[in-house]
């Protein structure tokens, strides 16, 4: 099943172009493009879109993101910022279903975390428990570890994932560690694909 994607940013010609790579991507389809941040409710609506990337974000981005989480609160959100560390953006993060990169990210990491942000959904709409009522494997991992685990498997660098999700390189280390303690892997990348193995990312 695709995930239907909503790309929107006030730069047409960037939106554009960054929807038609998403449409290449498997697993994601492009269910439409907008250039203004009033139109984004009615039309994640009209194209059921699971996922919005918002580029060029403004000032406005809290009042933007509020109105989005408010009307259609299934719906994942990546902002791309020129300065993700704002305090606003930052603020933002703190939702479940926001993420923020920086517009310098590369295209794997925004599929990556478009892709981390499926699992929340995933996750938040409730993940079925074994008949016995023990906790699955997959649940084993904090979201932060899954997220690690996913950049991971894209082939990423510790740097490079500190830097996608803003934390120091050693937090990175010390997920990656836990991650791979509680699957039993042998590294980082056994790790990653054990996870993958179990649909946990």
């Amino acid at each position: 099943m695709s995930t239907r994607i909503l790309v929107a940013g006030e730069h047409v010609i960037y939106t554009e172009a960054l929807a038609g790579l998403l449409n290449q991507i498997p697993g994601f389809r492009v269910a439409g493009v907008v250039s203004s941040h009033r139109e984004l409710v009615p039309a994640i609506r009209k194209a059921s879109a699971g996922s919005l990337v918002l580029g060029g974000v403004t000032p406005y981005v809290l009042e933007t993101v509020h109105e989005v989480r408010s009307h259609v609160p299934h719906c994942g959100i990546t902002l791309i910022a020129e300065q993700p560390g704002q305090v606003a953006l930052v603020k933002v993060q703190e939702s479940e279903m926001v993420s923020v990169i920086s517009r310098g990210a590369r295209l794997n990491q925004l599929i990556g975390t478009i892709r981390s942000m499926q699992a929340r959904q995933q996750d938040l709409r409730g993940s079925e428990r074994p008949a016995d009522g023990s906790r699955p494997v997959a649940d084993l991992l904090s979201q932060r570890e899954r997220d690690v685990l996913r950049s991971t498997a894209t082939g990423a660098s510790v740097k490079e994932i500190a830097r996608e999700f803003y934390l120091a390189p050693g937090t990175v280390r010390n997920l990656t560690s836990s991650a791979i303690k509680k699957l039993q892997a042998r590294n980082r990348y056994d790790a990653a694909r054990i996870a993958e193995e179990l649909g946990s990312i």
